[in-house]
């Protein structure tokens, strides 16, 4: 909604919480960028909305995300990358493994003048997995980091190897 007059920003807030719409989550967690992945998109190997839907169910409480602070999560269906993946602190990748889907993590991505692209932590993941391997990812953070230190911060001083011990471990 690139042209709405500022002085129509207010009824515009209106209308959509109206309706559902009107959500305080920018810069946060569930503030997801995601392209229509297998949905919409004849190129995707994956679908994304779903992936998308379900981690934002995970992470429904305001409280918390707001206590997480900034965390950049991408999620692209395929390597076309529409959903920007790669640059997000949190990226989700969909892939194709003998014709099923698969969702494949990277670490560390961030846009702008410090730009890094994310790091794949290891094999790929099935779509009923994801919401508890973001919740993994989150636990790693929430226990190691600095105060007021962003996610992405966090992981360029503790690197992947963390991360990728919680996400892969073997429940006992």
């Amino acid at each position: 909604l690139p042209h709405v007059a500022e002085r129509d920003l207010f009824t515009l807030w209106q209308a959509a919480d109206a309706v559902g719409l009107a959500h305080p989550n920018a810069g946060l967690l569930t503030d997801i960028i995601c392209c229509p992945g297998g949905d919409f998109c004849s190129l995707a190997n994956a679908k994304s909305i779903p992936v998308a839907e379900a981690i934002q169910h995970r992470f429904a409480d305001l409280d918390y995300l707001f206590d997480l602070g900034d965390i950049a999560l991408n999620i692209s269906g395929c390597m076309n990358a529409c959903g920007h993946h790669h640059v997000g602190n949190i990226g989700v990748l969909g892939v194709d493994k003998n014709g099923e889907e698969w969702y494949q993590i990277t670490l560390g991505g961030h846009q702008g003048p410090d730009a890094s692209l994310g790091k794949v932590i290891g094999p790929s993941f099935a779509r009923a997995a994801m919401p508890d391997v973001i919740e993994k990812i989150i636990q790693v953070y929430v226990e190691r980091r600095e105060p007021e230190e962003r996610f992405l911060d966090t992981f360029r001083r503790i690197g992947i190897d963390v991360f990728k011990e919680r996400v892969y471990a073997k429940a006992s």
